[in-house]
């Protein structure tokens, strides 16, 4: 009898044991920067909190870390075999950390009709190795009082009425005003008091190459192995961006434009009539001045010899030495959704990053036809263009994208001003580009 009652004992003790090891949840680690501690990070935690909360398999536990000194926390952190199981990263991050081989084989994250669109791929030696979330993408920004003050027709919204880039100048330069209201097109104009200037073409670091590609040329190949930025197609389409300054006098210099304000506020003030730059910034920076009156339009980038734009998104992924690689896939699935990233979609910041968000005008409505964006019917093209023209930055697929672009960028500032010429410029500095690329070029 006693015997019987220890056997049920140790029975019910085993039991126990077991149905408190299948409650226990496995545990994994996501890190992500902040730029703002306590809005980005109580947001943070409570997204992590409804994931916690929706199942019971997987706990998780943010890793907050200021943006500035990022990528080398991540590298301490891989030095001392401590990294977390899933992260966020700058764009220009993630191939080099695959190179270091520190990032994980995701090409099976997503089932079949979930997975991101190829364009928000970063890929190594052929595999997968992160995915945005969201897609960006670069476009032309205007003010809708300022063009209708100058009776001049908007910027086109599709890639098939794309201006040329001869078509682009001759709009700013009768955008372009000296304090005496004479226009950059007419006889008496003085370039060295503008009030308002026509455009100004984006000439950040990894914006600006895109007129390259549509001259024809381009930064490098999209497979990585061949540097085109000293083809005369390349040098030519820098040179023509530097000129908006330097001899159209239609855009302001690269120290005139760093003392400016953001961009809802440079259209809003009349500063400038045109801007180019990504697409978040409907939901980061124009939503904001809506309430004072500004009217902005979306057009698509003047072309030089192409219409095309390019496409960006930050990337997501997990590290290679996690011991839960199915519990980070389906956190970072969750994470990534666009069930989760909702808000920034319709709040005009991303883009939906699978294509079933784009079947048809019914589909792209739920997400597309509300503010900050502007009417669906004007929007509609401009969402067919990034699908249609828009080309990776080479951040997707090359190892050293930054590292490259420092390169680049070290004397730039001597073309925008014209201290030299574009040809000049990479003449001078192309045996260090090279050298660079072919130390980190795909095989």
């Amino acid at each position: 009898m006693k015997s019987s009652r220890k056997i049920v004992v140790a029975v019910l003790m085993i039991g126990a044991i077991l149905g408190m090891a299948s409650a226990q949840k496995v545990e994994i680690t996501y890190m992500q920067w902040y730029n703002n501690t306590e809005s980005e990070g109580q947001e943070i935690q409570a997204t992590m909190d409804r994931f916690n909360a929706s199942q019971g398999k997987i706990h998780v536990t943010p890793i907050l870390v200021p943006r500035d000194g990022y990528e080398t926390k991540v590298n301490t952190m891989a030095a001392a075999g401590q990294l977390p199981d899933t992260t966020m990263l700058s764009e220009a991050m993630a191939i080099e950390f695959a190179a270091n081989d520190l990032l994980a084989d995701v090409s099976s994250m997503y089932p079949k009709d979930a997975m991101p669109m190829k364009s928000l791929t970063f890929t190594y030696n052929g595999k997968p190795v992160a995915y945005s979330s969201g897609d960006v993408f670069l476009v032309l920004y205007y003010n809708k009082k300022l063009f209708d003050a100058a009776k001049l027709p908007y910027p086109p919204n599709s890639a098939e009425k794309a201006w040329t880039w001869k078509q682009f100048v001759e709009v700013a330069k009768k955008l372009t005003k000296d304090r005496n209201g004479k226009t950059a097109d007419q006889a008496g104009f003085d370039a060295k008091n503008i009030v308002q200037y026509g455009a100004d073409f984006n000439r950040l670091w990894w914006m600006w190459p895109i007129v390259t590609y549509s001259n024809g040329g381009g930064l490098m190949s999209p497979d990585g192995k061949n540097l085109l930025i000293d083809r005369p197609e390349s040098v030519e389409a820098m040179q023509m961006l530097a000129d908006l300054y330097l001899k159209d006098k239609v855009a302001p210099s690269v120290s005139d434009k760093n003392a400016m304000p953001s961009i809802d506020l440079m259209l809003l003030s009349g500063k400038v009539a045109m801007q180019t730059s990504g697409h978040w910034e409907m939901g980061v920076a124009l939503k904001n001045s809506l309430k004072d009156g500004l009217q902005y339009g979306v057009g698509v980038l003047p072309k030089m010899k192409k219409a095309v734009t390019y496409n960006t998104g930050a990337p997501y992924g997990i590290f290679k030495s996690t011991k839960h690689l199915g519990e980070a896939m389906e956190f970072m699935r969750w994470y990534t959704s666009e069930k989760q990233q909702w808000g920034n979609i319709t709040g005009g910041i991303i883009m939906p990053s699978n294509l079933k968000y784009y079947k048809d005008d019914a589909a792209m409505k739920e997400w597309a036809d509300m503010p900050p964006r502007p009417p669906f019917a004007e929007f509609k093209p401009i969402i067919q263009y990034a699908l249609n023209n828009a080309i990776q930055v080479p951040w997707y697929y090359f190892n050293g994208y930054q590292g490259l672009s420092d390169v680049l960028e070290s004397g730039i500032d001597n073309v925008w001003n014209g201290k030299t010429t574009a040809k000049d410029y990479i003449t001078q500095i192309m045996p260090q580009l090279q050298k660079y690329f072919d130390a980190h070029k795909a095989k």
